[in-house]
């Protein structure tokens, strides 16, 4: 299996005058119209109905608009992006339960200022007034007990990232660099030992992807990039429960182990990492916990420089969630998005002779971990 088509829309802090649903549409007819596609060649859909019209979340819906009736939809929202919604079309591709799907989605509108609703029906975050950054924030500090990982190495890892994204004209952040570790670490704290600049942004925007036979990619547009392996783990209900070092350390090792033994590969042929980093520290857990350091010792790896644009093991070189967008769910796309980009040799920052690429979703704080290992064709 093979994506053949990605688009990423703008994003902004705000998107003024745009909706979530045509920020959707124009991610669905930009990623075909890259694959040279046609809407009524999609009979797959993993995508999120916004509305209006139809129902809510109902995917199905968007089988009026491609002019075709699907062989396969998703109304779960986390199913709609990212290397997850990548593994299940691949999957149901293979299969042959249908045979080119669109995934993706848009967002616009959600972050309108003023006070954040409560209220999210987790006993954990209800309870005790928890948001998202604390449960990354728990494992953070904990490790840095255990294992000596200190305040600037993780500084380092954002004003990697960060200034990927600075450079990045698709980034929301492009421009605003470029950034110091010191400049990290004076910027306000969020939850200790997190600071502003080491915890991503919020933003508006959409992105999709097709995914097809290797054969069909083949003769389409653009160059096949193949789906090579993927794995899945889930721990606990995302932030309902505390984030806790001892139990959600290793999380993404089985899946890497699956991933790998899939793609018949060994960690040295992954020539670039696009992972979540709604935390710079979630970046060295996923370092360690995928395998490519021991643990505690990813904080070295970022010393080294291992993680930058001309080092061994380059992280988000499109800026991740940092700077280049988190736009809700879709955000989980763009990692899909960059690693093809990578691998078709047209990315912003572009890896020398990538390969391999390894995306990856959620982390210790949601505590699901979903990844894919992508490769260039021939």
């Amino acid at each position: 299996m093979a994506v053949a088509g990605v688009h990423v829309t703008e994003q902004a802090r705000r998107l003024d005058g745009r909706t979530s649903f045509d920020l959707a549409l124009e991610s669905v007819l930009g990623c075909l119209t890259d694959a040279g596609l046609d809407r009524a060649d999609v009979d797959g859909v993993l995508l999120d109905w916004p509305g209006p019209g139809g129902i809510a979340g109902e995917t199905s819906s968007w089988a009026r608009l491609l002019g075709r009736r699907a062989s396969l939809s998703s109304d779960t929202i986390m199913d709609n992006a990212g290397a997850r919604g990548l593994l299940k079309a691949t999957a149901m591709v293979a299969a042959g339960f249908c045979d080119v799907v669109v995934v993706g989605g848009g967002m616009a509108g959600v972050f309108g200022g003023g006070p954040v609703p409560g209220g999210s029906g987790a006993t954990y975050s209800d309870l005790w007034g928890c948001y998202v950054v604390p449960h990354f924030a728990l494992v953070a500090q904990r490790h840095m007990a255990d294992h000596g990982t200190t305040a600037e190495q993780i500084a380092r890892v954002a004003a990697v990232i960060r200034n990927n994204g600075h450079v990045n004209e698709e980034a929301v952040m492009h421009g605003r660099g470029p950034y110091t570790v010191d400049d990290v670490l004076a910027s306000p704290m969020v939850a200790s030992p997190l600071h502003r600049l080491e915890v991503c942004l919020t933003a508006e925007g959409g992105a999709a992807y097709v995914v097809t036979t290797l054969d069909r990619a083949r003769d389409l547009r653009q160059k096949a990039v193949v789906v090579r392996g993927g794995g899945m783990e889930y721990h606990q209900g995302a932030y309902a429960n505390p984030a806790l070092l001892r139990e959600v350390g290793d999380l993404g090792a089985l899946a890497m182990r699956r991933a790998l033994g899939l793609a018949d590969l060994d960690r040295g042929d992954i020539d670039v990492l696009s992972v979540y980093d709604p935390s710079s520290f979630e970046v060295i857990r996923q370092l360690e916990a995928l395998g490519f350091c021991e643990a505690g010792d990813g904080g070295g790896l970022v010393d080294a420089g291992v993680i930058e644009l001309d080092g061994a093991l380059p992280v988000n070189p499109d800026g991740g969630c940092l700077a280049h967008s988190w736009n809700g769910t879709q955000q989980m796309s763009i990692r899909v998005i960059e690693a093809v980009r990578q691998l078709r040799g047209t990315a912003v920052n572009q890896v020398v002779s990538a390969r391999h690429a390894l995306v990856a979703n959620a982390g210790s704080g949601a505590q699901h971990y979903e990844l894919a290992i992508l490769g260039a064709d021939r």
